[in-house]
């Protein structure tokens, strides 16, 4: 399956800051498993759907200038926006490819580790990239997978326009075969793949007003705007409408709201 098909998050400037706040928010915790795996320099990674950058610059400062970062991603006007990144931060050691996650193309066994954030459960068909990950991980390399659980996602106090909100949203990407619950059951997949020295580790925030990514689930549906009209799952004025009471609610001081998961996966192709 390409990539491609039903992919409900379009290329914007408005998606480049909800990937920026989302990056952000989980930074520390993709720096803590980086390290609990040892990344070592002069390893040769590759972020798979890496987007506007991924986790490029995290593995580049690990690698080295003798190791060699790649991120690889299908949206090539994506790819000019994390070019430009890199350049203003230095990272010599980057490089981004356009290309298929599920046949990238690259040479099998290649890479000391192969890395994918909120992709196998966002793009449709997406768990069947990883026989693909698999494949491009030499012996005794790593698997690195993040995924997102929206088990957690809570507000409170409790808000209709947030219910209606994250409704919306799931129904988006159940539409187009999205698996918002991915996370939870990438220990089984790694496992059932043969993956050794499997790490699991939950990343869950709380959230406040004034923090960027209490904005997280406006600033999605606003992304998803054509389609939740084409679905008819709101009207336009109906969704302006939640939007605004929605950024209103997240703006009060009280106002607290529990991240979704994402779950963190990590496991060793057999080998030496």
């Amino acid at each position: 399956m390409s990539m491609s098909q039903g992919y409900p998050l379009p290329a914007s400037e408005a998606e480049v800051a909800r990937l920026r706040m989302q990056s952000d928010l989980f930074r520390g915790d993709a720096e803590s498993m980086l390290d609990r795996i040892g990344v070592r320099p002069g390893w040769r990674c590759l972020d798979l759907c890496c987007g506007v950058g991924g986790i490029t610059d995290l593995l580049s400062r690990r690698v080295g200038l003798d190791g060699e970062v790649i991120g690889l991603d299908m949206d090539a006007w994506k790819l000019e926006v994390a070019r430009d990144w890199a350049r203003a931060n230095s990272l010599d050691n980057v490089r981004y490819i356009e290309g298929d996650a599920f046949d990238s193309g690259l040479p099998p066994a290649s890479f000391d580790l192969v890395h994918t954030r909120f992709a196998l459960g966002v793009i449709p068909g997406g768990v069947g990239m990883l026989d693909h990950i698999l494949s491009l991980v030499r012996p005794g390399g790593v698997v690195f997978l993040e995924e997102a659980d929206i088990g957690t996602l809570i507000c409170v106090p409790g808000y209709r326009a947030w219910d209606r909100a994250v409704d919306a949203m799931t129904r988006v990407f159940d539409q187009v075969g999205a698996d918002l619950e991915l996370g939870r059951k990438l220990f089984a997949l790694l496992r059932r793949g043969g993956l050794r020295e499997l790490r699991v580790r939950p990343c869950v925030h709380a959230l406040r007003a004034g923090q960027p990514m209490m904005l997280h689930i406006p600033t999605t549906l606003e992304v998803m705007r054509g389609s939740v009209l084409s679905m008819g799952l709101m009207t336009e004025s109906e969704l302006d409408h939640v939007l605004a009471e929605l950024r209103r609610h997240l703006s009060e001081p009280e106002t607290l709201t529990i991240s979704y998961a994402m779950i963190q996966v990590t496991g060793r192709v057999p080998g030496p």
